[in-house]
């Protein structure tokens, strides 16, 4: 048995992200392919709760913010991501590494250095398969969190915040543009979504033609 695929979806928050989660998950169950969505911080009972204080404490130590992302991501890959692309599940995550690389290594200046090392820590030969990185205008994301008046504690940080974590976004999907698929989100859906599915035929393609 084929493994299942691991596709992930980046952005800041913002992008629209979230808005074409599902969307891939029909394509791939239009394809054949049986699909678990996850997302972080989150994803199993624990990480829920990682998650709400990940999102909800106030005065958190930003090593302690890099140290509870890894934690839920631990959970995370060990009951959701592995036992699933084993048993040649497709599985898409709402944010993976690419995001702690991003949001603590570039956002809180705590450097790349030290999320690398959490990563080859934890689990050094997982990779997706396929990230889409969802990108906009900042003034745009910038104006839709505004929107929102619920927002969480990461949400509530300023423009300066989100300038560093979309060029480390950028950064990563320039040094791997293979992995990492760039798409604009500042047009029809319709023109994203044709672009998303380019992607995922060609990665169908790949595995289709794969040796056992």
């Amino acid at each position: 048995m084929k493994k299942g695929l691991f596709i992930s979806v980046e952005g800041i928050d913002g992008a629209g992200k979230s808005t074409h989660v599902n969307f891939i998950c029909e394509y791939l169950e239009s394809k054949g392919k049986t699909v678990v969505v996850t997302r972080e911080p989150g994803g199993t009972p624990l990480g829920e709760q990682i998650r709400n204080l990940l999102l909800h404490s106030t005065n958190m130590h930003h090593n302690t913010e890099l140290l509870l992302m890894f934690a839920s991501r631990q959970e995370l890959i060990e009951k959701i991501i592995f036992p699933n692309l084993k048993d040649g599940i497709c599985v898409v995550a709402d944010r993976f590494v690419d995001a702690s690389l991003a949001y603590q290594g570039a956002g809180r200046g705590l450097g790349m250095a030290k999320v690398k090392q959490l990563i080859n820590l934890l689990e050094p030969g997982l990779t997706t398969d396929l990230t889409f990185l969802f990108n906009v205008p900042l003034s745009i994301a910038v104006n839709r969190i505004a929107k929102n008046r619920n927002k969480d504690r990461i949400e509530e940080e300023n423009e300066d915040f989100f300038t560093k974590v979309q060029n480390a976004y950028l950064d990563i999907a320039k040094a791997q543009p293979d992995r990492m698929k760039v798409i604009n989100t500042n047009r029809l859906k319709s023109e994203t979504r044709n672009e998303i599915i380019q992607h995922l035929d060609y990665l169908l393609d790949k595995q289709n033609d794969a040796p056992l």
